[in-house]
């Protein structure tokens, strides 16, 4: 379920059509400074070395959590070269990168007025970030996805000569079919029309062995999760507008009806209720508005009644990295990594890297420490325990 969730949003950033196609010959990198590591020239890397061009910002979540994965497979594929590109300015990427050390330890570039970005993102019809391209030994760009999600095993095949182009190309455009049909259930197209549809994509999907690798095509699951998605859009403007009323209560039926399992509308409502409440906080902290109903807005986070782990670790994390937050309140963000950790009965990595962050900051070193040990007892895999490793070093260090 949540692959197929992942999948269809993806169609989001996805233009209505690729105009690119696997096995074409790569676009120049057009780059104004490379703030880290060496230029990369395509046509001095071909016939001698594969190159992973990746599209990021500073500003993604994404993007930042994928940062270290990148780093490890550069450290592993030696002889290959890792480019990171932002279209942002260079002060703003420049700090990010000397902060984040060598948890980036890659080639970093600034976009040339997105010229660039236009010779992949654009030409693969590819909206959302991060995005990753693989051009091989002879520059046609081979493999294009999100770097979490195939892209070690990509740059294997590619090295190995294993690679099949043409295979990649049916399944391209199978996906481009499985968009279709997403776009389709959402705008009420004829039961006769999807089902149509549904047929040849039954098909591709027995051809390829899964259009989504490691996922059957399922017409019946991905109408209810469109349908699912709609609704939870037609929900979240219904709370915004503060009416609520029999519209609301009618949305709130039809959501119950077409929930996938794992999902809990009561616990969706608690959250969207407390994210404003962060909001109202947030702002003020930053000095965006209401600055001086801050004191008020740090007393209604004191006095919240809340099992949500997920949402007391997000505003702790916040309130100690945000750029945006000039003065933090340590205090507050201890509390609340805290309590995140206590809902979640310590069986949460991040809440206790968060909570260990916050003591780490507020000088309480040794108890940081700690903490951090069972965050990485606590993590899942061998990734996670690694980065959070890293941290831990640097607590102890200090």
């Amino acid at each position: 379920m949540k692959k197929l969730f992942l999948a269809l949003a993806s169609f989001a950033f996805v233009a209505a059509g690729f105009a690119g196609e696997l096995g074409q010959a790569a676009s120049p990198l057009k780059i104004t400074e490379w703030v880290k590591g060496k230029p990369v020239d395509l046509a001095a890397t071909k016939d001698k070395q594969v190159v992973v061009v990746e599209f990021w910002a500073t500003w993604c979540p994404p993007c930042i959590k994928s940062i270290p994965h990148l780093t490890d497979m550069a450290k592993k594929f030696k002889d290959v070269q890792f480019v990171g590109v932002s279209s942002e300015k260079a002060d703003v990427v420049k700090k990010f990168v000397a902060k984040m050390g060598d948890k980036m330890d890659y080639n970093v570039a600034i976009d040339d007025d997105g010229k660039t970005s236009a010779g992949y993102m654009e030409e693969f019809g590819i909206g959302g970030i991060p995005h990753a391209f693989i051009v091989d030994k002879q520059g046609r760009v081979v493999w294009h996805g999100h770097p979490m999600d195939g892209l070690d095993k990509a740059i294997e095949q590619v090295l190995a000569g294993k690679l099949d182009i043409e295979g990649a190309k049916k399944r391209q455009a199978a996906t481009k079919k499985l968009e279709a049909f997403a776009e389709a259930v959402g705008s009420g197209a004829s039961d006769a029309k999807l089902d149509a549809m549904a047929t040849e994509l039954e098909a591709l999907d027995t051809e390829l062995g899964g259009i989504q690798p490691g996922q059957k095509f399922d017409a019946k699951e991905i109408r209810k999760v469109v349908k699912f998605q709609s609704l939870m859009r037609d929900h979240q403007l219904a709370m915004r507008s503060g009416k609520g009323g029999t519209n609301l209560a009618r949305i709130e039926k039809l959501l119950e009806e077409n929930a996938p399992k794992d999902f809990n509308l009561a616990e969706y409502k608690e959250f969207i209720n407390l994210s404003k409440v962060f909001a109202n906080y947030y702002y003020a902290a930053s000095g965006k508005r209401d600055a001086d109903k801050l004191a008020d807005f740090t007393k209604e986070l004191y006095e919240l009644k809340t099992k949500n782990f997920r949402a007391l670790n997000q505003w702790a994390w916040v309130i100690l990295t945000d750029e945006n937050i000039k003065n933090r309140d340590l205090a507050l963000a201890t509390t609340l990594a805290k309590a995140a950790v206590e809902a979640s009965e310590g069986k949460e990595s991040a809440a206790l890297d968060t909570y260990a962050r916050a003591l780490f900051d507020s000088g309480k070193t040794a108890d940081a420490i700690a903490q951090q040990r069972k965050a990485i007892a606590a993590a899942e895999d061998e990734d996670m325990k690694k980065r959070l490793g890293e941290t831990l070093k640097k607590y102890e260090a200090k």
